[in-house]
């Protein structure tokens, strides 16, 4: 499932399509167009867009907190992509709230999930996606 995180109806989205499932999420950012905005990497350009990686027990949960953090209405501090994504306002202006999406995958093993999306990333550019953190 692929969800705008401005939508007013993110929530009931989740809900209908994944219930309380759990899973990785990816975000990333799309144009007025509706295009992917590419990220330049250390290895080679993303031309997917990922700007993080997470993964979620349940997706109702998590990505709503994440979808919190991001909003410029709100100033929660809950979710560390929001924070990283707030903190810097070449960020914002070139990834806009506006056009923040993010790709929710549901998996049985969540954890286990996450990482190997990570761990793919990192193999193909050479570091995690740019609001992701070490440790």
């Amino acid at each position: 499932m692929r969800g705008k995180i401005s939508s007013d109806r993110f929530w009931y989205d989740i809900n209908d399509a994944l219930g309380n499932g759990g899973g990785v999420y990816v975000l990333s950012c799309v144009d007025e167009k509706g295009t992917i905005i590419p990220v330049n990497r250390l290895l080679a350009k993303d031309l997917e867009g990922v700007l993080y990686i997470g993964m979620a027990k349940s997706f109702l949960d998590r990505v709503i907190e994440l979808k919190k953090s991001l909003s410029p209405e709100h100033s929660s501090k809950g979710h560390e992509c929001g924070s990283r994504h707030k903190s810097h306002s070449l960020i914002c202006e070139r990834f806009p709230y506006d056009g923040l999406q993010v790709d929710l995958i549901p998996a049985e093993d969540p954890r286990t999930a996450e990482q190997h999306a990570l761990n793919t990333y990192m193999e193909k550019f050479g570091e995690l996606p740019p609001l992701n953190r070490m440790g």
